[in-house]
């Protein structure tokens, strides 16, 4: 766990064996997105009240459950986000994606990443106009630490 200039604590663990790919280029590239996010918080965002942040990188088959449990949504996802400071992503759903996006698997997890702190920051993506806004935010930030 290493602590933010901001005090928050970041934890960042691999709990798949499905995909391979470098834990610590995870876990480096999203500590220096924290605080990028942390200045884009909105006033009284979750963000702005944790003192620790616990990011867990799980299977299809697990973010799956969460999905269903918290969401009714029985399909995998890339990312899902709590209030309290968990972000959970699917290391399988990332390597498909960067198959896809023809960029490595470790730089579409910081992204997830990303999504899930400015969620914590207070930005939503539930309208187009949402999901719009978040995008261009953590485009910035990925380029920044990337």
């Amino acid at each position: 766990m290493k602590r933010t200039e901001e005090g928050i604590q970041i934890e960042i663990h691999d709990a798949q064996e499905a995909v391979s790919f470098d834990l610590e280029l995870v876990r480096n590239r999203s500590q220096l997105a924290l605080p990028l996010c942390l200045s884009e918080a909105v006033t009284d965002s979750p963000l702005t009240g944790i003192d620790s942040l616990e990011a867990s990188i799980v299977s299809d088959d697990d973010i799956t459950k969460v999905h269903e449990e918290f969401m009714d949504d029985p399909s995998p996802t890339d990312v899902i986000t709590f209030d309290y400071g968990e972000i959970i992503s699917s290391a399988e759903t990332a390597l498909r994606q960067s198959n896809e996006m023809e960029v490595s698997v470790e730089k579409e997890l910081v992204l997830y990443i990303i999504h899930g702190m400015l969620h914590l920051a207070g930005y939503r993506d539930g309208t187009s106009e949402e999901s719009n806004q978040i995008t261009k935010l953590q485009e910035k930030i990925l380029a920044e630490v990337w």
